[in-house]
Parts: C-alpha cells; structure tokens; sequence
C-alpha cells in the first residue's frame, strides 16, 4: 500500500514539474542544414542548457510539424503553456502587414548588409507592430540570402525578356514576386516550398529563385541545366511566436529567451554568409548545373525591366514608408 501511495505521489510530483515546464515547439519548413535550421537548433540548445527546467524547445524541420502557411494559423489559436514558433518567409506575412512587401521588391537592397540595417531598424519594428493585433508576435529577422534563378532548358537566363518568355517560375506567395517574374517576361507559379523539387523534375515549372543554401540542400541543382547569380531580392524569415504565449511568460524568462535569440540571430547571419559561398560551390562542384554570373550591363537590363515593380506596390507599402527605407539605405 505504501508502494502505490509513494508511486502516485510520485506521478503527481512529475505532473506538477511538467506543467510547470514552458514548451516552445519551433515549426520550420527546411532542412536542419540551412541557415535557418542551424539557428533554430542553436536556440533550442541554449535555451535548453541555460533555462533547464523552465523553457524546452523543441525543433520540428521539413514541414514535419505544419507547413509555413498552417503553422501562424495554429499559432494564434494555441493557449496554455506551450507556445509555438515559427520563421516563416516574409511573403508569408503581408496579409497581416502589407508594409512587410518591401523586403521582397526586386534590387531593392544591395548587398545582405543593407537588410540588416533596415532589420535592425525602428522601420522595420514598426513594420511588424500590425502582426502582435493577429495573435503573433514578431522577434527577429533571419537571413537565408540573395535569391538566384535556376532554369531547365538550353540556354541560362541572361536577356530580358528573352530568356524567360514561355517559362514558368515557382516563386513563394507572393504578389510582388509575381508581378517581378512577370516583368522579366516569364510566368509565375505560386507553390510550396515542399512541392518544388517535384514540380522541377517533373516540369511541372521550368524553374525557380532561391538562396543558394535551399538549392542545395533540396538539390534542385540537380533538375535544373542553369542558375544565374542574379542577386536580385532578398530571402528571409520573421521568427514569431504566439503572442498570448509570449505574453505570458514570467518577465525574467523573457528577457532570457531575447538574449538567446539575438545571440541565435548573429549565428544566423554567419551560417547564411557561409552558405552564400559554400553552398556555391558545392553546386558548382556537383556538376549537374552550370552557373553563370550576369555582367554588369545584363544586371542593368533586369534592374530596369523590374524597375516598375515598386511604383506598382507603392500604395500597398506604403509611399513615406518606402522614402524612408530608401533615406536610410541611402539609395
């Protein structure tokens, strides 16, 4: 009898550790070797080493938990204390903020340097403040990269509109990608992330624009005959978090969790600056496509044609929004 009590008790002294014990389950749609996954699995350590019995995260990749489009749905109905994470690619977020469509207008930034100072900007705070009314709180910003074009055919995409007239273009959900592949001349085809090496190797689309770390580690490489190093927008990811969640944490847990984060977002940066070289060449050196940097004069060509893409959104985000993005850019 005093075995059963003892047991029992020690089944309720368990349960009460365990609902005491904050859960973050960190959805993410790409493999534990890009950027992303690498940051997501630095945060999930840290946070399980350094907040032991108070927070564990724990990371879902592959699309094994939802897809990036399920995964904010879930977040804003979930309660308790276990709170879901996610860092969703930033064309997801426009229904929410239509500000957000800056960071995918074509050749608006130069280099990866010019996203960070407008991530790390008070504009781009305020441009994530409309999400927190949805259920979701923005944390952060994540790098995957510049974006190049990948082509099946017989010749790389170079001439605009030339080389992209007749093909079809996987892009994310995102209208101002649309109107940018539209405006090279080619049509676009929105599709998930999940879909895309089939719908390559199927030809199902005749090619797709990514950062070099999600072309090699979904070998999309190896469907495809060209990649052009276009550098034309920028891929990256909102990290979020059920706002009803964060919002109920102890505040000393909190400001633990940012510190965490911040230090998971540096990290990010130097994962994706490796990715950017790495990955490259690792294509490069498999052989299956030829890569080819555009000249100075072909990048001209695209930056024109794609020039009118942001006159044509200008409503949307937002014209003193977009005067002050291109102050502090200085462009």
């Amino acid at each position: 009898m005093k075995k059963i009590i003892l047991l029992s008790l020690m089944v309720l002294l368990g349960s009460g550790v365990a609902q005491a014990e904050y859960i973050i389950k960190f959805s993410h749609v790409v493999s534990w070797q890009t950027p992303k996954g690498r940051a997501a699995q630095y945060f999930a350590d840290e946070v399980n080493k350094r907040l032991k019995g108070k927070v564990k995260v724990e990371v879902f990749p592959n699309s094994q938990l939802y897809n990036d489009n399920k995964v904010m749905e879930a977040m804003r109905l979930s309660r308790g204390k276990t709170g879901l994470m996610a860092a969703p690619s930033l064309s997801k977020f426009v229904k929410f903020s239509r500000q957000l469509q800056a960071f995918d207008l074509p050749f608006l930034f130069h280099d990866l340097s010019e996203v960070h100072t407008l991530a790390d900007s008070p504009i781009a705070a305020a441009m994530t403040a409309p999400l927190e009314r949805k259920g979701i709180k923005a944390l952060g910003f994540w790098d995957n990269g510049m974006k190049v074009f990948s082509i099946k055919g017989d010749r790389p995409l170079r001439k605009v509109p030339d080389d992209f007239k007749g093909k079809k273009f996987r892009i994310q959900s995102s209208n101002v990608h649309a109107a940018m592949i539209e405006a090279l001349g080619g049509t676009p085809q929105k599709l998930p992330f999940k879909e895309v090496y089939t719908a390559l190797a199927q030809g199902v689309v005749d090619g797709q624009e990514n950062a070099w770390s999600n072309i090699f580690s979904k070998k999309f490489h190896e469907v495809q005959d060209y990649i052009t190093v276009s550098n034309h927008s920028y891929l990256g990811y909102l990290v979020v978090v059920s706002a009803d969640f964060w919002n109920g944490l102890p505040a000393e847990i909190r400001t633990e969790l940012e510190a965490i984060l911040k230090e998971a977002t540096a990290k990010n940066r130097e994962f994706a600056a490796e990715a950017d070289q790495g990955d490259r060449k690792k294509v490069e050196t498999a052989g299956f496509a030829k890569v080819v940097d555009l000249t100075d004069e072909e990048r001209a060509q695209w930056r024109a044609a794609t020039a009118g893409v942001e006159d044509r959104f200008r409503d949307q985000i937002g014209a003193d929004l977009l005067k002050q993005i291109h102050t502090l850019l200085g462009h």
